[in-house]
């Protein structure tokens, strides 16, 4: 049944089911002021309501009698404009049908956003079960890998899809961010750094852009040692399978689900490692991946001595592996210090007197200055002001630097800083300074064309950082110390004289400040740092090491 009506406003209610969730306020009144002038040129459809009924039976809305299948918008108009009747075409429709006209109506209107059309086309195809998508595709002329595409962006994280429903995105953004979909851990990175949740991003890239992270996030699947033909046939995470989806260069095959790779490597390879031509080179007895290297507590083969034979046969003997299976460090000892010095040292037929200032492990003093530098550097640049020349020269070493790795990456670091207000280029520069200072071995990002310890140095003493005065042992740096050196640091400072020292012992050991010898390491530890002894100055001379 189809009629022609003037019908009050008020005797029509919207559909709940309507899958446009936005109407632009501006546009609504300029619509309004239009109706006002000209009056409703094109009918709205309905269809007769039932009368909507309360838990107990009572009619809820009596002057209900029509539904809106189209025109919610210039119905809202209307009673803005101040209409009493709106014309009204009356189609007799039952729930599906109404749903279907509703549906393709609005997919034919040109203002719905994108968002508003994925959903429309995954309410249909919901609705409609697997013939859905062709169903719609043919209904409306659109093809089904288009439908499919926008229906699966909608699985992608709500600030994502917050962004794109506010046109700071727009769908090929989305698409690229579906190619690491399968790795929650990926996709949260790429998805934080694109709407600039992470600490550096600020939200502005290209689509471009967006493709080349993704492609540096893949290892290749050259670099895999688990049976490829059985894991990752037909695979959407291959970049040869994605190629044709997503539009991307697939010049070398890599894997889009970092996640799933480092799993089948790593389950691989433990009960594979020494079939592998990695431990046949190597002679490691098993591998760690490097992001679980665990900073620095591990002895290092490269620069020192070989293994000894008994490392040949410890499970502690290994070989450090990035996912795609290239070598971080071939050979490296996570055994205890004892262990490691006893197996390297050579025999002699007397041993030399040691120097009871020398430190146990070379590296301590660098790591753990550079460990400070690292921490000061920034609180004294975040006091300089844009106007300081220190600013200037610094940024200028930072530029004869030539830190390629860095300065590339973003477009701050580009003449882009030209453009921005003195408040943006002083903490523009600021950054630029700090990223490359603390870029390098041993402390901050991986990047070994970076500044490094001494650069770093030589960057505190010009900010005036005194490390004489200011440095203070921590429980890392003393836990990475034997009990000897805990001792010997105590009485280097004369820290048993202290009395703030010998009210702790002796309340919480029963005995005297200079008698620690029963004391166990960490009770020695603990003691130096909560018996309030001031540590600050207290300076080991590995610390202060050499300045060139």
């Amino acid at each position: 049944m189809t009629g022609y009506a003037e019908i009050p406003l008020e005797k029509i209610c919207t559909n709940p089911r309507n899958p446009r969730k936005s109407l632009s306020q501006r546009k609504l009144e300029e619509l309004a002021a239009s109706i006002k002038q000209k009056g409703v040129i094109e009918p709205i459809i309905v269809r007769p309501s039932e009368l909507r009924k309360g838990a107990k039976g009572k009619v809820k809305e009596a002057l209900v009698e029509y539904e809106i299948v189209a025109g919610e918008r210039r119905w809202r108009a209307s009673i803005k404009a101040g209409l009493a009747t709106i014309p009204a075409v009356v189609r007799e429709l039952s729930d599906t049908d109404a749903y279907d006209f509703m549906i393709i109506e609005n997919l034919h209107r040109e203002d719905l956003t994108e968002r508003e059309q994925a959903e429309s086309f995954k309410a249909w195809v919901d609705r409609s079960g697997e013939m859905g998508v062709k169903i719609l595709a043919e209904k409306i002329g659109i093809s089904p890998a288009y439908i499919r595409a926008r229906i699966r962006v909608l699985e992608l994280p709500a600030k994502v899809l917050k962004a794109w429903d506010e046109g700071k995105l727009v769908f090929g953004h989305l698409q690229q961010l579906l190619r690491v979909a399968g790795d929650p851990k990926a996709l949260k990175e790429m998805s934080d750094r694109l709407t600039g949740s992470d600490r550096w991003g600020d939200g502005i890239s290209t689509v471009g852009q967006v493709r080349r992270w993704i492609n540096d996030l893949a290892p290749a699947l050259s670099g895999a040692f688990f049976p490829m033909k059985e894991a990752c046939a037909g695979c959407g995470s291959s970049s040869i399978v994605q190629k044709d989806l997503f539009d991307v260069d697939a010049d070398k095959a890599q894997c889009l689900n970092p996640a799933c790779f480092k799993k089948r490597q790593n389950d691989y390879l433990a009960g594979h490692w020494k079939e592998t031509s990695l431990a046949r080179t190597h002679g490691t007895n098993g591998f760690r991946f490097e992001d679980r290297r665990g900073g620095y507590n591990y002895h290092n083969f490269r620069y020192g001595p070989r293994p000894a034979e008994k490392c040949k046969a410890c499970p502690n003997f290994v070989t450090i592996i990035n996912v795609d299976g290239t070598v971080d460090e071939p050979q490296v000892c996570f055994g205890k210090d004892e262990c490691f010095n006893g197996a390297t040292r050579p025999k002699s037929a007397k041993a030399e007197p040691r120097d009871p200032e020398a430190p146990r492990a070379g590296w301590h003093g660098e790591y753990f200055r550079d460990v400070f530098l690292s921490k000061r550097i920034p609180e004294q640049l975040a006091k300089l002001d844009v106007d300081d020349p220190m600013i200037k020269i610094l940024l200028l070493a930072c530029a004869i630097h030539g830190n390629k790795s860095i300065v590339s990456a973003r477009e701050d670091y580009s003449g882009a800083i030209l453009t921005k207000t003195p408040t943006d280029q002083l903490r523009i520069c600021k950054t630029i300074i700090e990223k490359i200072v603390l870029s390098g071995q041993h402390v901050g990002p991986s990047s070994w064309n970076g500044f490094g310890t001494k650069g770093r140095r030589i960057v505190a003493e010009y900010l005036a950082i005194d490390l004489a005065k200011e440095f203070s042992v921590d429980k890392d740096y003393l836990d990475k110390k034997t009990r000897a050196e805990c001792l010997a640091f105590i009485k280097k400072f004369n820290i048993q004289s202290d009395p703030k020292f010998k009210a702790y012992v002796e309340k919480k050991h029963k005995r005297q400040a200079d008698k620690l010898d029963g004391l166990k390491k960490s009770e020695v530890v603990e003691a130096i740092l909560e018996s309030g002894v001031p540590l600050v100055g207290k300076v080991p001379t590995e610390i202060i090491g050499r300045k060139s």
